[in-house]
């Protein structure tokens, strides 16, 4: 597993903020394409999934298989030495017990990442609960 710069960390988030092509451009050309990749494959894009595990990060597959509740995937990640990967997941969830550990051991851009997933996760959920109201303007007539 790469150790990544607080500035890839910073353009992952604006990837995830605006999903715009620079940040996937710049990622790549910053030997990262992975982290692009993860992000996608996290929104469902099976062939980003693929990529991963193609290019030899099963680590980041099993983030993103984490992420999809399945409990196995962080067993891996724990018995493959990435107890920070397994921390992520969790913080992903908003667990301050998985914060406290990736803070601890200087995991900080993890964290950060992990706010912003965490972040637009809970707008999603709140935008779809909304959205299955419909009542309209109800001070126009």
């Amino acid at each position: 597993m790469k150790n990544y710069s607080t500035e890839i960390f910073e353009h992952l988030i604006l990837l995830i903020r605006a999903d715009s092509d620079n940040e996937r451009v710049w990622l790549k050309e910053n030997n990262c394409e992975e982290l692009a990749h993860l992000l996608d494959a996290i929104d469902n894009v099976e062939n980003s999934f693929q990529w991963l595990l193609k290019n030899n990060y099963p680590e980041l597959a099993a983030v993103v298989d984490g992420l999809a509740e399945n409990s196995k995937a962080k067993l891996f990640l724990l018995r493959n030495g990435h107890p920070e990967l397994a921390a992520f997941v969790e913080a992903c969830f908003g667990s301050k017990t998985a914060v406290a550990f990736l803070i601890k051991n200087n995991y900080k851009g993890w964290v950060m990442v992990a706010k912003e997933i965490f972040d637009r996760d809970q707008l999603k959920e709140k935008k779809s609960f909304w959205g299955l109201f419909s009542l309209g303007n109800p001070f126009g007539r």
